[in-house]
């Protein structure tokens, strides 16, 4: 690997661009001062400076403009302008709405309500923590808007989601982290190679949320985050000579290898959908909550008709994904940990 492939950019997620347009709209609205930079605060606990474009006075409102950056990440949000508006108000409650190019929650199954703006959670907490960095015990009305925004939801998968009418704000971490396949199975190899050096048994988790659940069971040292590639990292941890993998994962990905998609990346491909109604009818549901499954448009949504069968059912589904992965492991014993959403342990296989 040469030194301009190893130092790769960063990027931010369109929750963080969000959160440095509000927080400059914010000081300018208060102290009438146009920060060319701000620095936000993000769940993970580092902070980020981040350019401020533009800064300006509409009615009422102030608005800053943040262009998003993907950094070294193929991604059709690259460069978009985030657009923040906040105004004063006479409560010290801080409301953050979406606007103009900011999608609709029209089905449910995700985390946000259905009619309410497509802001999750962890963005929404890190925009308001922005905000309070400069504006505590003061109310603001925020409004995000994405010029163009409409056009461009139509290059991702919102329309599949169940989101219309503009792009999602986002981030679980505020950053963006640079990931290329070559790169990614370089990193895997080694960190793997490094949990050998001082343990018998792996975690290989999925994804930030994963790697959070399972650090509640298992020692941080020995958890490896795998992403998509979770056929290659369970393949290399058999042949480092590990006696037991663990793969934490949570259900989209877990129905993904339960039909051999050892990739789970959207790119690679996607049954999960079908692997879903296949377990439903495989494990006995009525044939109208079959049917309910199968035009979801989300595995949340999916989820939210399957109810208290859910457990049930991806214990069905474990055991197929396990059957796949078996084959990738010729000394190891395996286990899948499915984790639901909201980090309950949803089901469970091994070998």
């Amino acid at each position: 690997m040469s030194i301009v492939q190893f130092f790769k950019r960063f990027g931010i997620t369109t929750g963080a661009a969000a959160a440095a347009a509000a927080k400059a709209a914010t000081v300018f609205l208060l102290h009438r001062v146009k920060p060319s930079s701000v620095t936000i605060p993000t769940p993970v606990g580092l902070r980020l400076e981040i350019p401020v474009e533009q800064i300006f006075v509409y009615g009422d409102s102030v608005c800053a403009s943040v262009r998003k950056f993907s950094g070294d990440n193929v991604d059709v949000l690259d460069g978009i302008s985030i657009v923040v508006c906040v105004k004063q108000r006479k409560d010290d409650i801080v409301n953050v709405v979406g606007g103009r190019g900011v999608g609709i929650v029209a089905r449910s199954g995700l985390q946000i309500p259905v009619g309410e703006s497509a802001i999750s959670p962890t963005a929404r907490s890190m925009i308001i923590e922005a905000i309070r960095e400069v504006a505590k015990g003061i109310g603001l009305d925020v409004v995000i808007e994405v010029p163009n925004g409409e056009e461009i939801a139509k290059k991702t998968l919102n329309e599949s989601l169940g989101i219309v009418d503009g792009i999602s704000i986002l981030g679980t971490t505020g950053i963006e982290w640079p990931v290329s396949a070559e790169d990614d199975v370089h990193r895997i190899s080694l960190e793997i190679s490094i949990v050998r050096s001082r343990s018998t048994v792996i975690v290989l988790a999925t994804g930030n949320r994963t790697f959070d659940y399972a650090s509640q069971i298992y020692s941080p040292e020995i958890i490896v985050k795998v992403g998509d590639s979770v056929g290659f990292a369970v393949s290399e941890a058999s042949k480092a000579g590990f006696s037991r993998i663990v793969v934490a994962i949570q259900p989209s990905k877990v129905l993904k290898l339960s039909v051999g998609i050892m990739n789970t990346s959207s790119r690679v491909g996607d049954a999960r959908i079908e692997a879903l109604t296949h377990a439903c009818v495989a494990v006995g549901l009525d044939i109208d909550v079959v049917k309910r499954v199968s035009a979801a448009s989300s595995v949340r949504e999916a989820l939210d008709t399957i109810g208290s069968s859910a457990s049930l059912v991806f214990s069905y589904v474990a055991r197929k994904a396990l059957n796949h992965l078996r084959r990738l492991c010729s000394n190891s014993t395996i286990e899948i940990l499915v984790f639901s959403y909201d980090g309950g342990i949803l089901a469970r296989a091994e070998t």
